[in-house]
């Protein structure tokens, strides 16, 4: 099995030692999936299928980082901001991370967003969150956080899974390790006004 990188790593630890009585977060296909784009599973050219012409940016400067296309809600009086990552763990083809935000969240620099009127502040991601629900909303649908602070909850959690069967069985001989990544961000009235999250299977 490949090791962990150095920071899902350390994410991990944070976790066991933050929230060690909490249920833990387990992240479904559906929860991972936002406008029928889903974490793992679509590409950047089914991205553009489905949702329109986007053009692709980085995120950072660093070795490695992350592209990205983003797209905006064309409804008026709707500042909604849903932004699709394609980092090295899907080669940067396939997408790796999901934000939802309330405004153009501070990571895209300059980026332009391309209008979508399925975008909206109504939209409903991992297992029902909307934006500008409370806090103790984000903790009843979500579970107790790993970290917490004044303004950001963050989930990091790390479970066994198995990379298939055999006969029948469980195919314990070549296990395999999932990472799920929640965080969320409310402004000062205590409204949720960003969340990304990710999920890596490391086989």
């Amino acid at each position: 099995m490949r090791r962990l990188p150095l920071i899902l790593f350390l994410l991990v630890i944070v976790s066991d030692g933050v929230a060690q009585n909490a249920p833990r977060l387990r992240l479904s296909r559906a929860d991972l999936t936002v406008l029928g784009v889903t974490i793992g599973v679509t590409s950047r050219v089914q991205v553009e299928s489905a949702l329109g012409t986007a053009a692709e940016f980085r995120i950072g400067s660093r070795e490695g980082a992350d592209n990205a296309v983003c797209y905006r809600s064309s409804l008026k009086n709707d500042d909604t901001v849903v932004v699709f990552y394609f980092g090295a763990l899907g080669g940067w083809t396939d997408v790796t991370q999901i934000s939802v935000s309330q405004g153009e969240p501070a990571s895209i620099g300059s980026a332009h967003c391309a209008a979508s009127r399925t975008v909206s502040r109504n939209l409903k991601f991992l297992k029902g969150l909307s934006l500008g629900m409370s806090s103790a909303d984000v903790r009843q649908m979500l579970g107790p956080p790993s970290r917490a602070k004044k303004s950001k909850l963050s989930y990091y959690v790390s479970h066994n899974c198995t990379s298939g069967k055999v006969n029948g069985a469980k195919d314990d001989a070549n296990p395999c390790e999932v990472v799920d990544s929640v965080e969320a961000t409310f402004t000062a009235l205590d409204k949720l006004t960003y969340v990304t999250f990710y999920h890596f299977v490391d086989k």
